[in-house]
């Protein structure tokens, strides 16, 4: 009998319901709940995904030391700039700013690449904008001065962009999503404008930007 009743006694433990499920849950009730699926409240990995950071817009420029110009030279061209100026509705040391780095008060200049004159119109350019003679000072000023509107209009006065496309044409800086083009000349042909005009308005041109981030916060985990 005794033998039976041991052998009856390890049946019932073996078919326990208890014994077969495993073993009990440990103290850490919690363990579970930060498993995809699981209590998906108390999981990170079902917090929503940040937005992705805005693309920046890559129009960092370049350090430089403010360009030199001549003095005498540039007096000279001083009413006649502050005229066109007026005319069409510039800031003057704006043109001053171009003049100085694109020609340095030369109205005889001429680049490598063809470009003539005070404002260093290349030719497509200076047909396109009535200039008979890009050496003629008066001329070259006044379609320097309706590019600049031109673009001033195209860019939404983004006057980064506006100079930029002055040195490398508005459709280059279109292809590059408008931004200053990744060209080490147009680059540094923008922060040599701005540093010109900086030296002689007493302000920046463009005002400095804020940065581009934006503070994302999980929500939280036990809402109030």
């Amino acid at each position: 009998m005794t033998n039976r009743l041991l052998l009856t006694i390890v049946l019932l433990l073996a078919t326990s319901p208890v014994l077969a499920l495993g073993p009990l849950p440990t103290d850490d009730f919690l363990a579970d709940a930060v498993r995809p699926g699981l209590g998906a409240t108390l999981s990170f990995d079902a917090l929503p995904e940040p937005p992705p950071a805005p693309e920046s817009r890559g129009d960092a420029v370049p350090a430089v030391k403010t360009p030199a110009y001549n003095r005498q030279q540039a007096a000279l061209f001083n009413k006649l700039i502050n005229q066109v100026a007026r005319e069409h509705k510039l800031d003057p040391q704006l043109l001053h700013a171009i003049v100085t780095v694109e020609s340095g008060y030369n109205p005889v200049a001429t680049s490598p690449k063809g470009a003539q004159g005070l404002m260093q119109l290349m030719p497509d350019t200076a047909a396109r904008f009535g200039v008979r003679n890009p050496v003629d000072p008066l001329q070259s000023l006044r379609g320097g001065a309706r590019y600049l509107r031109f673009l001033q209009g195209h860019f939404k006065q983004d006057m980064t962009l506006v100079i930029a496309a002055y040195n490398a044409g508005e459709g280059a800086v279109g292809k590059y999503r408008n931004t200053i083009p990744p060209y080490r000349e147009t680059r540094e042909y923008v922060a040599k404008v701005l540093a010109s005009y900086e030296s002689r308005a007493g302000q920046p041109l463009v005002p400095s930007r804020q940065p581009r981030f934006q503070l994302i916060l999980p929500p939280p985990l036990f809402p109030l």
